[in-house]
């Protein structure tokens, strides 16, 4: 794992990959787990009193940057062999460091449990992928809304950070349509997280909140999973409504160990590699494989009608190549639909498919920055704001070409396909990897990839 001092930030390395592309994949990877569940996981933890233990925590730099800040606000936060281990008992601070904060965009859900601490948080400007049209490209608004839901008052910031005061968070009924952009078709891109803000507020409040409609993915499912087992008197009500009986947050007083599930988006960026890049079966094992796949129905239903053959086990997901021109797809990227950072992947596999394949994104807007660079590689795909449409057949095969990574699922993507390029392809701004991957690269090279790194003009293998 990365080491940092409790105020020092990770840096951001000035690299780029250099690609020689056509050669076949072959032989098995090891999934990390779920990003998101470790985030929302971490905030549950620094609002108790007790020990959570994190299990197939992920090697990325969220992880790195969610123990720095544990430790800088004073509690406790150790990573050996694939556990985090975090305890916030000792928690003395809420100032968030801005050379930390400004690293993830998970440092946002932590408000809830420095609230609960401090009643009162100032909190620079998170970071992340800087997707949709906020002022630094993500909102973050919503977060305030649903704290003053719980009888905070707060503000955004110019710069785009927050301050909330809220001596006392009360109980309080959310209906979570109204953090939808699209009530009918339940999403939108404040959607997921007030989801999650509204239920760690709900565990450290005083009195009981009623939230309907919530966020179905495995980062909310778990959240409520571990919140429970640490305390929290959680009452499932109906399939889509749960009531929380809030004694503030001294009730969060049970350890917990918890293991992640795979990381649902890098099972989707290995199925997309084993479909257009292997020569023979790609094995991809993980703890909890069919908890990812089930959680990834929408999107293994769609590889289905595109022709992808796949293989699930409780560990383990095997992928066959394609053996014949897949099928073309009209599909929507919605929060209960297939995930807007699968759609990428998808958009790449359309160019292997005989016909048009169409993809509405109803989460974010402006989600294509990847699309320039599939098309310097020779594939065929236009979008306005919302609709994408790649006309296959045109898989990648200009060489030669230098690429820009706008976020980490361009990244991705964009390596995936300039790996099926004979020949080679330049891909820079590749430090937004280290967000969703413990290490791409070099498992793509354990794969027989040929890859390498180069930093301010030397190539490194």
């Amino acid at each position: 794992m990365r080491t940092l001092t409790p105020h020092q930030s990770p840096p951001v390395a000035d690299t780029a990959l250099v690609v020689h592309g056509g050669r076949r994949l072959s032989g098995s990877v090891r999934t990390s787990g779920f990003k998101h569940s470790l985030v929302t996981i971490t905030a549950a933890a620094a609002a108790a009193g007790a020990t959570v233990r994190i299990d197939n925590c992920p090697d990325i730099v969220e992880t790195t940057v969610l123990s720095a800040l544990f430790r800088a606000l004073g509690g406790s936060a150790e990573w050996a062999d694939g556990t985090l281990t975090l305890n916030a008992s000792a928690m003395d601070s809420v100032e968030l460091p801005a050379e930390l904060s400004d690293r993830i965009h998970g440092s946002v859900y932590l408000l809830p449990a420095l609230l609960s601490r401090a009643g009162r948080v100032r909190m620079p400007a998170s970071g992340g992928c800087q997707i949709g049209e906020g002022p630094r490209g993500r909102p973050v608004e919503h977060f305030v809304r649903v704290l003053e839901r719980f009888g905070a008052s707060g503000r955004t910031m110019p710069d785009g950070g927050l301050e909330i005061i809220a001596p006392k968070l009360t109980g309080c009924t959310i209906d979570l349509l109204d953090h939808t952009d699209n009530r009918a078709m339940i999403t939108g891109s404040t959607y997921s997280g007030a989801t999650k803000t509204a239920l760690l507020a709900a565990a450290v409040a005083h009195g009981t909140t009623t939230l309907h409609h919530l966020y179905p993915k495995p980062d909310v499912t778990d959240l409520i999973v571990v919140l429970r087992q640490l305390g929290a008197d959680i009452e499932i009500a109906g399939p889509e409504t749960v009531i929380v009986h809030g004694s503030g947050p001294e009730a969060l007083r049970q350890d917990v160990r918890h293991t992640l599930v795979p990381d649902l988006i890098e099972v989707i960026t290995w199925i997309c590699a084993g479909v257009v890049l292997a020569d023979s079966p790609l094995y991809v094992a993980g703890p909890g494989m069919r908890r990812a796949t089930d959680a990834l129905r929408p999107e293994l239903d769609l590889l289905d009608r595109m022709g992808v053959r796949l293989e699930t086990s409780l560990t383990s997901l095997t992928v066959h190549p394609a053996e014949r021109p897949l099928r073309p797809v009209d599909f929507t990227a919605a929060s209960r639909g297939v995930f807007s950072d699968s759609q990428p992947f998808f958009a790449l596999l359309g160019g292997y498919a005989t016909g048009p394949t169409t993809i509405t994104e109803a989460v974010w807007t402006n989600r294509f920055g990847y699309v320039p660079g599939l098309t310097a590689l020779g594939m065929r795909a236009t979008h306005d704001r919302h609709v994408l449409r790649v006309d296959g057949p045109c898989p990648p095969h200009l060489a030669g070409q230098h690429l820009h990574a706008t976020d980490l699922r361009a990244a991705a993507v964009l390596l995936l396909a300039a790996l099926a390029v004979p020949g080679r392809t330049t891909l820079a701004n590749t430090h937004h990897l280290d967000r969703g991957y413990r290490d791409l690269t070099r498992d793509l090279r354990g794969l027989g990839a040929d890859i390498a790194t180069t930093e301010k003009g030397a190539i490194h293998a």
